[in-house]
């Protein structure tokens, strides 16, 4: 699952890539099953021979029906997993076609339209998912994620609560609802959903990260940097938690540490542009103009939409 920037300054509020999690079904067929031919839709078989498996299964006649739509699924899975999202979409819709109630291929295709960014066929496939199964929490939270993506907050936030109403422990879904609360400006509920997530999952890395955004949103700037830091701590490759924990020490007027840290989330993503234009304002803020200038005609060069941020 890809992030999401709220502002200019602060990077992304994230949603959890595991609830985009493809569905596979391995079902028997005969003395024998797709596991058995490498055709599973789930990592641990290399892509490659789960699309070579997959295909070899469906050439071989002994898979049809239900059978038959699993495995074009799986390989739907595999392509996706790949990025060759136009492969899933087709493998996806012939086992809609085979069978139309197969609910993880219809599931599996709107995670597909999403990831391609048509969300109104995504949305409209996790429609179909959540009227054959009702109880499908992760269609609910998914779809929430595609209503959030096009600024439908309200529709969003109904969906994230009944994803929660089906699965209490749901983690993601109240990330991603305290996301949503956030976009509203809702801070004080982003940060108890955001709290709940890290109860639940005490090493949600993006959660900390999100609850620093919103702390820092409220102008408590001293939790903030914490919540940032623990974040870091858990993942320290996170490069938006060093850019949003440098712009906090920045409010606080520790331009040092703020360029420290944007210096180490560059360092961990050279591309990242919003941590250039950070960096840069860090830099006019101390009166090097020349550095500033250079981070900021970089931003630029790789973001145009940064030019004047």
């Amino acid at each position: 699952m890809k992030r999401r920037q709220w502002a200019a300054l602060a990077s992304a509020f994230v949603r959890a890539a595991a609830p985009l999690a493809l569905i596979s079904v391995v079902p028997p067929a005969a003395a024998e099953t797709l596991r058995d031919w490498k055709c599973t839709g789930e990592a641990g078989v290399p892509w490659d021979e789960q699309i070579a498996g997959c295909t070899n299964a469906l050439k071989s006649g002994r898979f049809v029906g239900a059978a038959a739509a699993a495995g074009l699924s799986n390989r739907g899975n595999a392509y996706q997993a790949k990025g060759d999202l136009d492969g899933a979409l087709a493998d996806y819709s012939q086992a809609i076609q085979v069978d139309p109630t197969y609910v993880n291929a219809r599931f599996n295709r709107g995670n597909a339209y999403k990831a391609k960014g048509d969300l109104a066929r995504a949305i409209a496939d996790y429609n179909e998912v959540v009227e054959l199964d009702p109880k499908f929490a992760t269609a609910y939270n998914n779809r929430a994620n595609a209503y959030q993506a096009r600024g439908d907050l309200a529709h969003a936030i109904a969906d994230y609560n009944q994803a929660i109403q089906l699965d209490p422990k749901y983690v993601f879904a109240y990330n991603n609802r305290g996301n949503a609360y956030y976009a509203r400006s809702d801070l004080d509920r982003a940060i108890a959903d955001y709290d709940q997530a890290i109860q639940l999952d005490p090493k949600y890395a993006i959660a900390y990260d999100n609850r620093g955004n919103a702390y820092k949103a409220k102008g408590d700037v001293d939790r903030a940097i914490a919540d940032f830091g623990e974040a870091i701590r858990l993942d320290p490759k996170k490069a938006t938690a060093y850019n949003n924990r440098d712009i906090a020490y920045k409010a606080s007027g520790d331009l040092d540490r703020a360029i420290a840290d944007f210096d180490e989330a560059i360092r961990l993503d050279p591309k990242y542009a919003t941590a250039y234009n950070n960096r840069g304002n860090a830099y006019k803020a101390k009166g090097d103009v020349d550095r500033a200038s250079a981070d900021y005609g970089e931003a630029t060069r790789l973001d145009p939409k940064n030019a004047g941020r």
